[in-house]
């Protein structure tokens, strides 16, 4: 009997999965995202169950197909493009990472807007200071 995979949210994970789409997504192909390192079924429907909260978010365009947790992605939206070029920077991640710190939280273990709005704030800080 198959007991299948904790299903959580991983950040990280995520922001691995829209560098995949961006990397692998043309303006006429679906794709369905492969991480590598994720091999074994349950680590698949893993990657795929980050894959679904990203469609949920609005960062991917995707359709959802018959198996669990299987989606189809058509493209990445402006808002997840934003959010990986914020992700993506290590002096802004960090700087975000330090804000969460010192109000006693982890910057990955926040709700996704609060995420999105400290990556904002760390990028303004590190473009224009303050």
């Amino acid at each position: 009997m198959r007991v299948g995979v904790c299903l959580r949210r991983d950040v990280e994970l995520m922001i691995k999965a829209l560098e995949f789409i961006e990397e692998h997504n043309t303006a006429t192909n679906t794709i369905v995202v492969s991480i590598e390192g994720y091999d074994t079924e349950e680590e698949k429907e893993f990657v795929q169950y980050q894959v679904k909260l990203l469609k949920d978010a609005g960062f991917i365009n995707a359709k959802e197909m018959n198996q669990p947790y299987e989606l189809y992605v058509r493209s990445m939206t402006v808002q997840g493009h934003e959010f990986l070029d914020s992700a993506r920077d290590k002096n802004i991640v960090q700087t975000a990472k330090d804000i969460a710190k010192s109000k006693g939280s982890e910057l990955f273990s926040l709700p996704i807007e609060i995420i999105k709005g400290l990556l904002g704030e760390a990028a303004k800080k590190y473009f224009f200071g303050s």
